[in-house]
């Protein structure tokens, strides 16, 4: 079972009003998947709470180049456009720490919303034809 993060991000667990809860959960070194509904208070409260997502790990890998982090969107039960507000704040503070950004597993309606929006082109995201029978897939990837 994932944990959630631990001190370096502080809590990341978002309860919306509406007591449903948004949780960025460690997987593994580098690797989180982002759960629950993402409403925009949620949203804009994960974007605080994860400030330090990028920059928590310089104590182990600042020195080390490649540093790559993996971010499962799979577990996103409802989303808008306010995720993707939040995801390219991430590809920005990754980016300013020269670290490699993954987005896997898009959820249909996200994969919607960024290609609608042209972020998919602006930020690089590749639609592919999975091996599971063609679904399709988006992954971003900074490097």
């Amino acid at each position: 079972m994932p944990s959630k993060l631990d001190g370096q991000v502080s809590a990341a667990t978002v309860e919306p009003d509406a007591g449903t809860q948004a949780t960025l959960a460690e997987l593994g070194p580098d690797r989180y998947q982002l759960q629950g509904v993402l409403d925009l208070s949620a949203v804009a409260r994960l974007a605080k709470q994860t400030k330090r997502l990028f920059k928590s790990g310089q104590n182990r890998s600042a020195t080390q180049p490649g540093r790559r982090i993996e971010i499962d969107l799979g577990g996103i039960e409802r989303s808008n456009s306010a995720v993707i507000a939040l995801l390219l704040d991430w590809v920005d503070q990754a980016a300013q720490q020269q670290i490699e950004l993954v987005f896997k597993k898009w959820p249909q309606a996200l994969e919607r919303i960024a290609a609608f929006s042209n972020v998919d082109q602006l930020l690089g995201i590749e639609t592919r034809q999975a091996d599971d029978g063609g679904a399709s897939s988006i992954e971003w990837t900074n490097s």
